[in-house]
Protein backbone atom coordinates (compact mmCIF):
# COMPACT_ATOMS: atom_id res chain seq x y z
CA UNK A 1 0.00 0.00 0.00
CA UNK A 2 1.48 3.32 -0.99
CA UNK A 3 0.54 6.78 0.09
CA UNK A 4 -0.21 9.24 -2.62
CA UNK A 5 2.36 11.96 -2.31
CA UNK A 6 2.43 14.96 -4.59
CA UNK A 7 5.74 15.39 -6.30
CA UNK A 8 7.08 18.63 -7.69
CA UNK A 9 6.43 19.05 -11.39
CA UNK A 10 10.13 19.03 -12.25
CA UNK A 11 11.83 15.77 -13.06
CA UNK A 12 14.10 15.97 -9.98
CA UNK A 13 13.23 13.59 -7.15
CA UNK A 14 12.40 15.09 -3.77
CA UNK A 15 15.19 15.14 -1.24
CA UNK A 16 14.69 12.59 1.55
CA UNK A 17 13.02 13.93 4.70
CA UNK A 18 15.35 15.50 7.21
CA UNK A 19 16.31 13.65 10.34
CA UNK A 20 14.56 14.97 13.47
CA UNK A 21 17.79 15.35 15.41
CA UNK A 22 18.81 18.59 13.76
CA UNK A 23 21.41 16.99 11.46
CA UNK A 24 21.35 18.40 7.94
CA UNK A 25 21.34 16.05 4.96
CA UNK A 26 24.01 16.24 2.29
CA UNK A 27 23.24 18.50 -0.67
CA UNK A 28 22.67 16.51 -3.92
CA UNK A 29 25.17 18.77 -5.69
CA UNK A 30 27.84 17.76 -3.19
CA UNK A 31 26.96 14.11 -3.78
CA UNK A 32 27.46 14.48 -7.52
CA UNK A 33 30.75 16.27 -6.88
CA UNK A 34 31.88 13.40 -4.63
CA UNK A 35 30.98 10.84 -7.34
CA UNK A 36 32.97 12.86 -9.94
CA UNK A 37 35.93 12.99 -7.58
CA UNK A 38 35.77 9.23 -7.11
CA UNK A 39 35.74 8.74 -10.89
CA UNK A 40 38.62 11.16 -11.27
CA UNK A 41 40.58 9.22 -8.62
CA UNK A 42 40.26 6.12 -10.75
CA UNK A 43 37.57 4.18 -8.88
CA UNK A 44 35.55 1.87 -11.10
CA UNK A 45 31.77 1.81 -10.95
CA UNK A 46 31.88 -1.43 -8.90
CA UNK A 47 34.28 0.16 -6.45
CA UNK A 48 32.11 3.28 -6.27
CA UNK A 49 29.04 1.10 -5.63
CA UNK A 50 30.89 -0.86 -2.93
CA UNK A 51 32.10 2.35 -1.33
CA UNK A 52 28.61 3.86 -1.47
CA UNK A 53 27.12 0.68 0.02
CA UNK A 54 29.67 0.72 2.83
CA UNK A 55 28.99 4.40 3.46
CA UNK A 56 25.26 3.75 3.58
CA UNK A 57 25.81 0.89 6.02
CA UNK A 58 27.92 3.14 8.25
CA UNK A 59 25.23 5.83 8.14
CA UNK A 60 22.57 3.23 8.96
CA UNK A 61 24.63 2.02 11.92
CA UNK A 62 25.16 5.59 13.12
CA UNK A 63 21.43 6.24 12.83
CA UNK A 64 20.68 2.99 14.62
CA UNK A 65 23.14 3.82 17.41
CA UNK A 66 21.74 7.35 17.75
CA UNK A 67 18.21 5.99 17.84
CA UNK A 68 19.23 3.29 20.29
CA UNK A 69 20.90 5.91 22.47
CA UNK A 70 17.78 8.06 22.34
CA UNK A 71 15.60 5.09 23.18
CA UNK A 72 17.89 4.10 26.04
CA UNK A 73 17.84 7.67 27.37
CA UNK A 74 14.05 7.75 27.12
CA UNK A 75 13.79 4.36 28.81
CA UNK A 76 16.10 5.52 31.58
CA UNK A 77 14.11 8.72 32.04
CA UNK A 78 10.87 6.72 32.03
CA UNK A 79 12.32 4.32 34.58
CA UNK A 80 13.30 7.24 36.81
CA UNK A 81 9.80 8.73 36.50
CA UNK A 82 8.24 5.37 37.38
CA UNK A 83 10.60 4.99 40.33
CA UNK A 84 9.63 8.44 41.59
CA UNK A 85 5.94 7.63 41.15
CA UNK A 86 6.37 4.34 42.98
CA UNK A 87 8.24 6.08 45.80
CA UNK A 88 5.47 8.67 46.04
CA UNK A 89 2.81 5.96 46.10
CA UNK A 90 4.80 3.97 48.64
CA UNK A 91 5.10 6.98 50.94
CA UNK A 92 1.40 7.81 50.55
CA UNK A 93 0.47 4.20 51.27
CA UNK A 94 2.78 4.11 54.30
CA UNK A 95 1.18 7.30 55.66
CA UNK A 96 -2.32 5.95 55.04
CA UNK A 97 -1.54 2.63 56.75
CA UNK A 98 0.01 4.43 59.72
CA UNK A 99 -3.02 6.70 60.00
CA UNK A 100 -5.40 3.71 59.83
CA UNK A 101 -3.32 1.83 62.41
CA UNK A 102 -3.43 4.83 64.76
CA UNK A 103 -7.19 5.10 64.29
CA UNK A 104 -7.71 1.38 65.00
CA UNK A 105 -5.39 1.55 68.01
CA UNK A 106 -7.29 4.53 69.44
CA UNK A 107 -10.63 2.78 68.88
CA UNK A 108 -9.33 -0.34 70.64
CA UNK A 109 -8.08 1.70 73.58
CA UNK A 110 -11.46 3.41 73.85
CA UNK A 111 -13.30 0.08 73.69
CA UNK A 112 -11.03 -1.48 76.32
CA UNK A 113 -11.49 1.54 78.59
CA UNK A 114 -15.27 1.24 78.26
CA UNK A 115 -15.11 -2.49 79.01
CA UNK A 116 -12.88 -1.90 82.03
CA UNK A 117 -15.24 0.78 83.37
CA UNK A 118 -18.24 -1.49 82.84
CA UNK A 119 -16.43 -4.35 84.56
CA UNK A 120 -15.54 -2.13 87.53
CA UNK A 121 -19.15 -1.04 88.01
CA UNK A 122 -20.70 -4.49 87.67
CA UNK A 123 -18.12 -6.56 89.53
CA UNK A 124 -18.73 -7.06 93.24
CA UNK A 125 -15.84 -6.25 95.51
CA UNK A 126 -14.12 -9.35 96.89
CA UNK A 127 -15.27 -10.24 100.40
CA UNK A 128 -12.64 -9.97 103.08
CA UNK A 129 -12.93 -11.63 106.49
CA UNK A 130 -12.65 -8.34 108.32
CA UNK A 131 -15.27 -6.71 106.07
CA UNK A 132 -17.90 -9.20 107.25
CA UNK A 133 -20.67 -8.07 109.59
CA UNK A 134 -19.56 -7.46 113.13
CA UNK A 135 -22.58 -9.29 114.62
CA UNK A 136 -21.44 -12.53 112.93
CA UNK A 137 -18.07 -12.35 114.67
CA UNK A 138 -19.73 -11.58 117.98
CA UNK A 139 -22.10 -14.54 117.60
CA UNK A 140 -19.24 -16.91 116.82
CA UNK A 141 -17.30 -15.69 119.87
CA UNK A 142 -20.33 -16.15 122.09
CA UNK A 143 -20.97 -19.69 120.80
CA UNK A 144 -17.32 -20.59 121.36
CA UNK A 145 -17.50 -19.33 124.93
CA UNK A 146 -20.70 -21.27 125.59
CA UNK A 147 -19.13 -24.41 124.13
CA UNK A 148 -16.04 -24.09 126.33
CA UNK A 149 -18.22 -23.43 129.39
CA UNK A 150 -20.30 -26.55 128.71
CA UNK A 151 -17.16 -28.66 128.34
CA UNK A 152 -15.84 -27.39 131.67
CA UNK A 153 -19.16 -28.00 133.41
CA UNK A 154 -19.46 -31.48 131.92
CA UNK A 155 -15.95 -32.47 132.97
CA UNK A 156 -16.22 -30.97 136.48
CA UNK A 157 -19.79 -31.96 137.36
CA UNK A 158 -19.86 -35.05 135.23
CA UNK A 159 -23.22 -34.55 133.71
Amino acid sequence: MTDSVERPPSGHPEPPPQVGRGDELIDPVQTQLAVQQLRAAGFSEDQQAALTTALLRVLALWTQQATRGDVQAELHAGEQRLTQQLDTLHDALRREVAQQADTVQEELRSAFAQQAALLQTTRAAPARWRDGPLWLLTALLALTCIGVLLLVVHSVLGW
